[in-house]
């Protein structure tokens, strides 16, 4: 049997808070931080790009009965220049209580952000901003925001598992273990223009970073309604290229999100990472002792990583 056959599908239910499985939608790279070790790549320069009106509907529609959370997600979504009509959609088309935001800043958008987003299934962490916090707690008061005392601890994903362990054998084991596949989240991006589907959020996000490279496949799944019913199966082609080109499963130490002093990454993505704070070094990782693997309990558990 293929190592991917027991991986988590977008369709499948996940062991989470956000009723059983979360689905984000990407709708921008921008940030107003520059955590290090983003998944996203938000700490990195380059154009963020950002989702149109018409691919979000087309998103949305295409999520009509999906069972989880539906996120909003980035990035910082508060960026994006039409969040306010971007929200307007998702109204239309996810009930409120599968609403989710992820989002560190409101930037003047609380208004509407109480009024379209279930605060349960929402994921506020304001990354030590004091200023963020209290905009939070005064526009939209049912919020949870966190991370106010505690930075997050990130694990880098950008150290290929492919350019650090040469055992396909060893890989394919960490692979079927992954945290964010086992417990996170399934995404919707951009790339090249195109929605496509990805069964996994950093699938997608190396997908976007890189497609500026003429030679960079496109792996993702046409969204279609029922697009994240697909079996695993459908999506092979995306765990033999973005699985093995991830850090995810090393659990590697990492750096605080806020506090680091260092970016890692292995060559195979060093062509994109050019951080967008202007100074900041990157070391190159060539063997998987220098990223103290498995140094974490469990990938996502960014803040109690950080304790």
């Amino acid at each position: 049997m293929p190592y991917w056959t027991d991986m988590v599908s977008p369709g499948m239910r996940r062991p989470s808070v956000f009723s059983g499985g979360v689905l984000q939608i990407w709708i921008t790279r921008a940030c107003d931080k520059a955590c290090f070790h983003c998944t996203q790549g938000s700490n990195l320069g380059g154009n963020p790009g950002i989702i149109s009106l018409e691919q979000f509907e087309t998103a949305c529609k295409s999520l009509r009965d999906y069972f989880g959370v539906v996120g909003m997600f980035g990035g910082n979504p508060a960026m994006h220049p039409k969040f306010a009509d971007l929200c307007k959609i998702m109204q239309k088309h996810v009930p409120f209580d599968r609403r989710g935001l992820w989002c560190n800043n409101l930037l003047g958008k609380g208004a509407i952000a109480r009024e379209t987003f279930n605060p349960a299934v929402s994921n506020l962490n304001v990354h030590l901003d004091q200023v963020a916090f209290d905009e939070f707690k005064r526009d939209w008061p049912e919020a949870r925001p966190f991370g106010l005392d505690q930075d997050s601890r990130h694990s880098p994903p950008y150290v290929a598992l492919k350019d650090v362990i040469t055992s396909r054998e060893v890989r394919e084991g960490l692979i079927a273990s992954c945290d964010i596949n086992k417990y996170w989240s399934a995404m919707i991006g951009v790339f090249r223009g195109e929605l496509r589907g990805y069964f996994c959020e950093i699938a997608g996000a190396q997908s976007m970073l890189h497609q500026r490279n003429p030679d960079y496949p496109d792996t993702g799944v046409e969204i279609v309604e029922g697009w994240w019913k697909k079996s695993m199966s459908a999506f092979a082609e995306q765990v033999e290229k973005h699985c093995h080109e991830c850090g995810v499963p090393l659990r590697g130490r990492g750096e605080l999100a806020q506090s680091g002093k260092v970016e890692q990454v292995s060559i195979t993505h060093l062509p994109i990472y050019t951080p967008k704070t202007k100074g900041r070094e990157v070391r190159v990782v060539d063997e998987v002792s220098q990223i103290d693997p498995q140094a974490l309990v469990k990938f996502t558990d960014y803040v109690g990583n950080a304790k």
